[in-house]
């Protein structure tokens, strides 16, 4: 109701269902393109982790030192993690906004 007081709406005939096999088969597919042109790799990095979660943070999701959910103290720990080498390809990100159809 208040998001219908300040004008803000949801056409959800365009939702999206992130668990349906229509939808998830094509970023798997886009993942897989990535890594086998070598612009997705797996490496051990330090993360925000919230002890009390038990999952990982965002920076902005840590406020002085704490997680923004249960205000448990933050502590760094190592993981394993996806990354993509987008360094690789920014400039190309960067030159091609003009194209995109906001």
């Amino acid at each position: 109701e208040q998001l219908k007081r300040i004008g803000f709406s949801f056409d959800w005939t365009r939702e999206v269902n992130t668990t349906d096999p229509n939808y998830f088969k094509w970023t798997q597919w886009i993942f897989l393109q990535l890594y086998k042109h070598g612009l997705a790799y797996k490496t051990e990095m330090p993360v925000n982790w919230c002890p009390s979660c038990k999952c990982g943070l965002a920076n902005e999701e840590v406020v002085a030192g704490k997680c923004e959910r249960c205000g448990a103290e933050v502590i760094r720990r190592v993981k394993s993690q996806w990354m993509l080498k987008i360094t690789e390809y920014a400039q190309k990100l960067i030159d091609d906004l003009d194209s995109v159809d906001y």
